[in-house]
């Protein structure tokens, strides 16, 4: 996981100083939700809702692709393709959220993977992100990662990294990839900077890894990142599909 450094610089340099922010916004009556992006705009202005303090939408690398795609979509008109080239170089192509989210709330995403890859490392997908001092976008650090690697059947198998602590959550029975259909993607997060916090993942609705009793924060600052980032996919673009992305108050039943 340490090739993620690459990644890490390039970040950085793309980042603006966040201030607070509620991540609170219009959505008509519906108290359930913080935020919600379904693209149907025809672009891609959702991610920047509720104010300069609340995202930046994009952040890619040379030769990676988001783009707006009228197919395969969750719901409606439009979804969002991210697509990297990881072959021989690190690469992302992600959206994200960014600034003082809600303490405590559900983080979901609607992805569609056409095809099987061969993944030499790992193929992130879904990520959280922090800094030291909320104010400082040099002190930028992974947190939480939903990542993919190969099983030894050949599948793309789902894992939760930690990066502060280095360490590696399997789901208790192996969890593959759905291919060539859409799937729910949600976590829970409690925000903590002591013991007291939690990470939940579920695919589907299923439980796939949950984490307690660690800090799960550095500071009040939290991003959210979804869409692709690797450093060695055999397969020129390795693509992932997404639509109708919330923050919400109500997770799985």
């Amino acid at each position: 996981m340490n090739l993620r450094v690459a990644y890490l610089v390039s970040a950085v340099a793309g980042l603006m100083a966040l201030g607070a922010c509620s991540d609170q916004i219009h959505l008509g009556s519906d108290p359930n939700y913080y935020w919600f992006a379904d693209h149907e705009a025809g672009n891609l202005s959702q991610w920047d809702e509720g104010g300069t303090n609340a995202g930046g939408r994009i952040l890619s690398s040379d030769g990676a692709q988001l783009t707006l795609v009228n197919s395969p979509t969750h719901s409606g008109r439009f979804a969002v393709s991210s697509a990297i080239y990881a072959a021989t170089r690190t690469s992302y192509a992600r959206l994200y959220r960014s600034g003082v989210l809600p303490n405590d709330a559900y983080f979901r995403v609607w992805m569609y993977i056409r095809q099987r890859y061969t993944i030499g490392l790992y193929w992130n997908v879904f990520e959280f992100q922090g800094r030291t001092d909320p104010a400082d976008p040099m002190t930028y650090r992974y947190l939480w990662s939903l990542d993919l690697e190969q099983a030894s059947n050949g599948e793309m198998s789902w894992y939760v990294f930690d990066d502060q602590r280095q360490y590696k959550y399997l789901p208790s029975v192996t969890t593959v990839a759905p291919i060539g259909r859409w799937f729910l993607v949600e976590a829970f997060m409690h925000q903590a900077m002591d013991n007291s916090g939690q990470v939940t993942f579920w695919i589907d609705g299923a439980l796939l890894v949950d984490v307690t009793g660690v800090p799960t924060v550095l500071s009040t600052w939290l991003s959210w990142n979804v869409g692709g980032s690797a450093s060695n996919i055999t397969e020129p673009l390795a693509e992932v599909f997404l639509d109708d992305a919330a923050i919400t108050r109500t997770g799985p039943e």
